[in-house]
């Protein structure tokens, strides 16, 4: 048997492991989380001010915080609360309305198929998901992709990463937190954006497709298909 290409698979979440349209999840998201800060004529408020927060993230660039830390010092103020309760608000929340989410959300096709795949040639596996949410919302999502037995080596949550997606910093924090090499790397998703940026330090890209799905426009990918057609080729 020839030997893997690369040492270690970096995954996304949404779109490529999890099938969910993100609209929609984050169009029933936000009222369900505005909800635990204020009453209905309070909501549609709150429910910027959760939106702007998540942009305070992705435009936070300097390295000097976790994103998480950036979101709550921004919303925080809009709801009268201390970011150390608005955590305690979130892990709450996660712990319990949250799973209202998941029949929006279905186990992608072929993820289970991938990801054994790769353990079997004993490649390390990385859940690179855009860290715009707390770890305790990404393990809920990894369960509802039915992924939760898998041994992930890094999980980039919003507690640990101090840069979002598409910025280079989240791929470089990755490679420094996994001790990898770019080259020894493939970074796998479905947003030719956020996820093919890993190509501008060095890591290999797969643009990932449904089924029947035509390739997009990505400059960054390397390559495209579906996870199918991936696992058969590692």
């Amino acid at each position: 048997m020839r030997a893997p290409r690369y040492r270690a698979l970096l995954l996304d979440l949404d779109g490529t492991l999890l099938d969910v349209e993100m609209r929609s999840f984050l169009e029933a998201f936000f009222p369900l989380a505005a909800a635990r800060f204020g009453g209905p004529r309070e909501a549609d408020a709150i429910a910027r001010a959760l939106g702007e927060a998540a942009r305070a993230m992705a435009r936070a660039t300097d390295g000097a915080r976790t994103v998480d830390v950036v979101f709550l010092e921004a919303f925080a103020p809009a709801v009268g609360l201390t970011p150390g309760q608005v955590r305690a608000v979130f892990e709450d929340f996660y712990g319990g309305d949250f799973e209202q989410l998941r029949r929006l959300t279905r186990p992608a096709p072929a993820a289970r198929r991938l990801v054994d795949r790769a353990l079997k040639l004993g490649l390390q596996l990385v859940l690179a998901t855009n860290p715009v949410f707390f770890d305790a919302a990404i393990r809920a999502r990894i369960r509802w992709a039915g992924l939760e037995d898998v041994p992930f080596s890094l999980v980039t949550a919003a507690e640990l990463m101090r840069w979002t997606k598409p910025h280079a910093g989240y791929f470089a924090q990755v490679l420094e937190l996994t001790d990898l090499r770019p080259e020894e790397c493939l970074m796998v998703g479905d947003d030719p954006v956020m996820d093919m940026s890993a190509r501008r330090v060095g890591i290999a890209t797969w643009l990932a497709l449904r089924r029947g799905q035509k390739p997009r426009a990505a400059p960054l990918a390397d390559e495209s298909g579906t996870l199918v057609q991936l696992s058969r080729s590692l």
